[in-house]
């Protein structure tokens, strides 16, 4: 059991950095594959809620002490998509593509139904963690045969 909850607090941290950290962190350290699943999509929601609920001065000092060279090579990407598929395939297609954190910031920025951003935001994230993980799992599984 304790083995478990240092597993699952380990992928929930990383998982708050992103989801392309969140997954490796739990197959490396030999999670069940529902724990890092359920673990990453919960670190990337909570990074997510807690910048969407922060104030305006707190938002500005992230962007721009951290996020300020991603956001500018990644906003034309999260514009094309946001012309092609709108508010829902934003939330979507940019959680997996550009990775959550920036898709909030620039979301937060440029988009003016920030709700609906959030709860497609919310589902991409969801959605992102679970398809990582069965990628993760069954090519591990496809090498460990190889070998």
């Amino acid at each position: 059991m304790k083995s478990i909850l240092i597993q699952a607090v380990t992928i929930y941290l990383a998982g708050i950095t992103g989801l392309y950290k969140g997954v490796p962190v739990g197959f490396a350290i030999q999670a069940s594959p529902y724990i890092t699943a359920i673990f990453t999509a919960l670190g990337s929601l909570t990074a997510v809620f807690v910048i969407y609920f922060s104030g305006t001065s707190i938002k500005k000092w992230i962007i721009n002490n951290f996020f300020k060279q991603k956001i500018d090579k990644k906003k034309s990407r999260f514009t094309s998509i946001m012309e092609r598929y709108g508010v829902i395939g934003l939330g979507l297609f940019a959680t997996g593509i550009i990775g959550p954190i920036i898709t909030i910031i620039l979301g937060l920025m440029l988009v003016k139904e920030t709700k609906r951003l959030m709860v497609s935001l919310s589902a991409g994230i969801i959605l992102w963690s679970v398809a990582l993980t069965i990628v993760a799992s069954i090519s591990l599984d496809i090498l460990k045969e190889l070998i």
